[in-house]
């Protein structure tokens, strides 16, 4: 096939057990796909400034997809943005906080500027929270924030999570869920996934979904891997993602992503 775009998940996917990656062998990777003109972008879960600052060193080279595709961004332009209406921020922040499901008051909101936690949820979650997010802030009230937001992420339990996506998906507010983790979901707008913030990059690089390969291992990377001209999935994956993929490499512990693309035929 002809490859112009790739495009990985992080956790889970490219990067490593420590949520890290090798700088130096992304750079040597990512000059071979320039060389080319291959796109390589990161579309991840994760809040925009927090991939911005895990790629610093590459900013300027690749193209991330954010919010589990809320937000798409290219060098300096956002091309596409989806934002929560705030109202239904607090909806849906109020509904999981209610359920069965959540452990220890564990909600952030994502937002174009911060994140958000509430004072009352544990030291356990708010060190998880600042390990993943950028500019964590804790608030006695979500109504207190003031921030364009583009997803809600909540912790459920290991054994219920993929029930409680479910339960989420089944209330009926204009967002849907997806997990992200053993332990976590997304929630995001209606019709917001990864495959929709690489169709708004074929549509600016005319490039067809036959022309891009994807790495994934989570059901948020479903709509993406089904999208594109080639899936891959990691050993580790989710079974649904194994059933959707064209090839399964080795773990992410391993950076199996990394060694696939050193090797790839271009």
């Amino acid at each position: 096939m002809t490859i112009k775009l790739i495009a990985t998940d992080m956790d889970g996917t490219f990067l490593d057990g420590n949520g890290a990656y090798d700088k130096t062998r992304f750079d040597a990777m990512l000059t071979k796909l320039e060389q080319t003109n291959i796109h390589f972008v990161a579309a991840s879960g994760r809040q925009l400034l927090a991939l911005e600052a895990m790629f610093s060193d590459f900013a300027d080279r690749i193209i991330f997809v954010a919010e589990n595709g809320g937000i798409v961004k290219y060098r300096d332009d956002i091309l596409f943005e989806e934002k929560m209406p705030f109202n239904k921020v607090l909806e849906i922040s109020d509904i999981v906080r209610k359920s069965d499901y959540i452990q220890d008051d564990s909600v952030l909101l994502s937002g174009a500027n911060g994140s958000y936690i509430l004072e009352t949820t544990s030291d356990y979650y708010k060190k998880k929270a600042n390990f993943y997010y950028e500019k964590v802030q804790a608030v006695s009230d979500f109504s207190e924030v003031v921030d364009d937001i583009l997803k809600l992420t909540v912790s459920f339990t290991a054994e219920r999570v993929l029930e409680g996506a479910a339960w989420v998906n089944q209330q009926g507010a204009g967002v849907r869920a997806v997990t992200t983790g053993f332990e976590s979901i997304d929630i995001m707008p209606e019709g917001i996934s990864k495959a929709t913030g690489l169709s708004h990059l074929a549509e600016k690089f005319d490039i067809t979904p036959s022309e891009i390969v994807a790495f994934g291992d989570n059901l948020n990377d479903l709509e993406m891997l089904r999208y594109a001209g080639k899936a891959v999935a990691m050993s580790n994956a989710r079974e649904p993602i194994k059933e959707v993929a064209d090839e399964i490499i080795g773990h992410h512990k391993d950076q199996a992503v990394m060694t696939y693309l050193e090797n790839i035929q271009l």
